[in-house]
């Protein structure tokens, strides 16, 4: 069979055509049949859109499309095989794929400018995250059960941005969800929202745009507004979530099958504020470091402050070559949440206001665009760092019915540096114990000081159980350690609270990929896992955080954010005292 060869679209710039796939029915290892054809986007037929991971590119599968082969990813045809009818029914569909000429990039530019109207005209968007498997079927069992909680929740006055179990209502409704019995259900579900698809960073787009969206896998299927609020539950109450402790559950996320999708996915969402900026029109000719060189320039020319400067660092792979430190290396995005939030899409939400009221003042570099100038000054230096938080490091962090905090594990190195043992006032006069649990938390909780620091006693605990664990586990097998880990939390928490209060557990959120620090004028902060002893702490005009600098000659190089406790309100911002500060 011939293989099949794309129709090139008008040249025209307003042209507003695309292709709609019409897939054939079938059923079982029948073929896969469609016919693709051109429409316009101003007058075309109801379609639906499908949202899919394009799986490994070289397992590829033929299809017959307008008489000739096709080949598609076996992802895809996956998806085609589960949606098409299996009787006389026809559906009209779009899918990026098959319905753009991948081959083609003038034709993947001018295609993707177009996908906002795609997805905005499409009359739903189909997602499809695979096959049955890890009892998917009992994982979506259990949202469904948790979304019809949740209707029963809000009909009875409940609201679920408030959710928490110390609300009556709550323990009511969700009560039967912390019996053991439901355990292995919720890991169900929690591996389900573990998949792939969550990864992609299209899934801001498609769903922002989407009229509506029904998830599957396999052969179960939720609304997708059901599955948000099972998850928002299963978020706010803390419900069993297998080796998790905590799941923020941000859209624009770690991966995507096209480092340039980085940029051009959220293109048609930010178009309005960054109208007409050639840089960020898709072009999928352009160089990596390039494109994300001309975005972060664009957004911080565009912007009263600095928040794209908080965006995590990469800290081991390999990304873009010639990429300057100020630069988002969009391949590579660590999902952390920035400082007191507790998402990593709430990155616009900082709190602080390390600079005043200070409006950003940046420049470029003429002679080398990669330069960032900013006005600022040093206040401080690292003198001691601590372990970093690295999530993906660490070993299991429940033990039968025991969940350790993921800080438990640090906990002690951090005491350490921060000299808890050793200091009893710190730099600003206030006791030590409460710098430093005020600095875990960023100082963005609304607990009393009383409250926090009967939190950091139990996490004090928590860190001892993780000691004796890590230790244990080496030599012992896990039903052991689980035993053990058993009767030394009934020990340790013998006629105390365990638990610590939501708003204290959202905010230690933003500890994870970061390190406690010490500064050499002795205050204490968290930093990104790039600092070292040695750094420069520095404040810019327009910065709501701390910059962490490292000395490059004549420049400076950027390894991200921190918190400093006892300056994030302006308190050691001289504004006689900036200077221009390049970055490179």
């Amino acid at each position: 069979m011939e293989s099949y060869c794309y129709v090139p679209f008008g040249d025209e710039p307003d042209c507003a055509k695309f292709r709609i796939l019409t897939l054939l029915p079938g059923s079982g290892d029948q073929p896969l049949e469609c016919i693709l054809e051109h429409g316009d986007l101003g007058d075309s037929p109801p379609y639906e859109t499908i949202s899919y991971v394009w799986g490994d590119p070289r397992e590829k599968v033929n299809i017959v499309c307008n008489g000739r082969s096709l080949a598609i990813t076996a992802a895809l045809a996956d998806a085609l095989r589960h949606f098409r009818s299996p009787e006389e029914t026809r559906r009209s569909l779009w899918a990026d794929a098959i319905c753009i000429n991948q081959s083609d990039n003038e034709e993947r530019g001018r295609q993707v400018r177009r996908m906002k109207d795609i997805y905005s005209k499409a009359s739903r968007v189909l997602i499809w995250l695979g096959e049955e498997r890890d009892e998917s079927d009992r994982g979506i069992a259990a949202a469904l059960h948790i979304a019809y909680t949740c209707r029963q929740y809000i009909s009875d006055g409940g609201s679920l941005d408030k959710m928490s179990f110390n609300d009556e209502l709550a323990r009511k409704l969700f009560g039967k969800f912390t019996d053991p019995s439901e355990f292995s259900r919720l890991s169900a579900f929690a591996k389900l929202v573990r998949r792939l698809w969550f990864t992609r960073v299209w899934v801001v787009q498609e769903l922002a745009l989407a009229t509506e969206a029904t998830v599957y896998c396999g052969h179960s299927s939720i609304d997708w507004t059901d599955l948000m609020a099972a998850i928002t539950a299963q978020d706010y109450l803390e419900l069993y979530l297998a080796d998790h402790e905590r799941n923020a559950f941000a859209f624009i996320l770690e991966r995507a099958r096209h480092p340039r999708d980085k940029i051009f996915g959220l293109n048609a969402l930010i178009r309005s504020e960054l109208m007409g900026t050639s840089a960020l029109h898709p072009n999928y000719n352009v160089d990596i470091a390039e494109l994300y060189t001309a975005a972060a320039r664009e957004i911080l020319g565009n912007s009263p402050d600095l928040n794209l400067l908080s965006v995590p660092r990469r800290i081991c792979g390999t990304g873009p070559g010639n990429l300057p430190s100020w630069v988002p290396d969009w391949t590579n995005t660590r999902l952390t949440a920035p400082l007191g939030l507790a998402n990593y899409s709430d990155i616009n939400e900082l709190a602080f206001s390390a600079s005043g009221q200070s409006r950003s003042d940046v420049e470029f570099g003429d002679g080398n665009p990669a330069s960032l100038g900013v006005q600022g000054h040093r206040i401080d230096r690292i003198a001691a760092v601590g372990a970093v938080l690295r999530l993906d490091h660490l070993q299991r962090s429940y033990y039968y019915s025991v969940r350790l905090p993921k800080c438990a594990f640090v906990l002690d190195d951090w005491s350490r540096v921060a000299r808890l043992s050793k200091t009893e006032v710190y730099v600003t006069h206030e006791p030590m114990r409460e710098a430093f649990v005020q600095a875990l938390c960023t100082e963005s909780t609304h607990e009393s000081m009383e409250t926090l620091l009967k939190q950091l006693d139990i996490l004090e605990r928590n860190a001892k159980m993780a000691k004796w664990f890590i230790f244990m586990s080496k030599f012992l097998p896990d039903w052991i350690v689980d035993k053990v880990a058993c009767l030394a939390h009934a020990a340790l928490f013998y006629k105390r609270n365990d638990k610590m209060t939501l708003d204290f557990r959202i905010h230690l959120s933003s500890l994870a990929d970061r390190r406690l620090f010490r500064t050499e004028k002795g205050y204490i902060g968290l930093g990104s896992a790039l600092a070292e002893v040695g750094d420069e702490i520095a404040v810019v005009k327009g910065g709501k955080v701390p910059l962490i600098l490292r000395a490059n000659e004549s420049t400076w190089t950027l390894q991200g954010d921190c918190f400093l406790k006892g300056i994030m309100k302006g308190e050691a911002f001289r504004e006689d005292e900036c200077s221009r500060m390049w970055i490179v």
